[in-house]
């Protein structure tokens, strides 16, 4: 019973990591996207028109309120220099207030708030990653004192030709610095929509709109209902929700736990063995006993269930103590993270405990062992009675 109720519990902490893992994922990606967005069906980018549309179908104001703003947004590539040291290409994200009820930015911010402009100058808010490609300096104050200029193509001019004046040059001020992942800090550098207007020459367009969700109401549910919407309308836009967006990520991170679940599967059949070995034992010794009853008239098929109902009992006791006790590991590491992970942007290992998977395994504990223990009963019994 307490092997199987081992391998119970440590099924439950695993796949209560994978889960913990995967949020992680999704909060450290998703810091720069609201839970939905409109993108263009082709072509890079969207008429302004579409946001309010948008807030007119499903805003605050309407009937039945899905989304609470349509933020705008615009994000394209970039060529960033500060004094003289070389240029690097960066991926300008742009955006106004409005994002901020959709998307957890500010707290990625190393001020905790945005500042747009300063010193009559548009003011953006490097990657640590590209702050640090850059060399921007910090002064003794803590803030960022550094002037940065970004350049973009002029669609239309021929770079062989025109060379330099190819591109549009706009001069910012970098006020703040931002850390999610690796991966973003070096590739991203947050704008206010007013200059990556000026810069790509987006007067009425934007790369897409981040839609911010009304509460009570879930990412699919909005996503269904905007898709048939859309679709119904005829516009060349089309619903991208953030997990469809961190597919390749959630996708491995699943196959990685489903993974995990089969191979722990195989242990616990290991461990059924343990309780199959118990049971030939206990067959072997009451052998005598089983001949007498079987004479005086107890047929053998009431002799095997009673010996298949022990079997079910002790992984099924052994399965809700397991449950018991994994729930209780990770109930503790959630609370108070006993597992600490030192120099990480989280401070203990990551653990969620979903309903699903402490069903699954007690369902998995209670057929492996109890279908397995009924079978070796069955023609143990028959056996013996012969």
């Amino acid at each position: 019973m307490f092997v199987i109720a081992a391998v119970t519990a440590a099924m439950i902490a695993i796949l209560s990591a994978f889960n913990g893992i995967e949020s992680v994922v999704s909060d450290l990606f998703g810091t720069l996207d609201a839970p939905i967005a409109l993108i263009p069906e082709t072509g890079p980018t969207l008429p302004d028109s579409i946001g309010a549309w948008a807030t007119e179908q499903w805003g605050v104001h309407s009937s039945e309120p899905l989304i609470l703003a349509a933020a705008p947004v615009i994000e394209e590539e970039s060529v960033v220099s500060f004094g003289t040291g070389p240029p690097m290409v960066v991926s300008v994200l742009a955006f106004d207030s409005l994002l901020f009820q959709g998307a957890p930015i500010e707290r990625a911010l190393a001020s905790g708030a945005w500042v747009t402009e300063s010193m009559e100058l548009p003011c953006v808010t490097l990657g640590i990653g590209v702050r640090n490609i850059l060399g921007v300096g910090r002064a003794a104050d803590g803030a960022e004192r550094a002037y940065l200029q970004f350049r973009a193509p002029i669609r239309g001019m021929q770079l062989s030709k025109h060379k330099d004046r190819a591109f549009r040059t706009v001069d910012a001020l970098s006020c703040d610095k931002f850390s999610i992942n690796a991966d973003l800090d070096s590739r991203f550098v947050l704008a206010p929509l007013s200059m990556a207007r000026e810069l790509f020459d987006r007067p009425t367009e934007v790369s897409r709109f981040e839609l911010a969700l009304a509460p009570n109401h879930s990412e699919k549910e909005v996503a269904d209902i905007m898709a048939a919407a859309i679709e119904s309308s005829g516009l060349e836009v089309r619903v991208r929700t953030r997990s469809e967006k961190n597919k390749l990520i959630t996708q491995t991170n699943r196959a990685e736990k489903w993974a995990t679940f089969v191979i722990l599967s195989f242990i616990l059949v290991v461990a059924a063995f343990n309780v199959m070995a118990s049971l030939t034992m206990l067959l072997l010794d009451k052998k005598e006993d089983l001949t007498v009853l079987h004479a005086m008239g107890l047929s053998g098929r009431r002799l095997e269930q009673a010996f298949s109902l022990q079997g079910v009992l002790i992984n099924a006791l052994g399965g809700i103590l397991g449950v018991v006790v994994g729930v209780l590991i990770v109930w503790g590491q959630q609370t108070y993270g006993w597992i600490a992970l030192q120099g990480s942007v989280i401070p203990a290992y990551p653990v969620r405990l979903e309903l699903w998977d402490v069903l699954g395994t007690l369902l998995v504990v209670i057929l492996i062992g109890g279908l397995g223990s009924a079978w070796m009963v069955k023609n143990l019994v028959r056996r013996l009675l012969k």
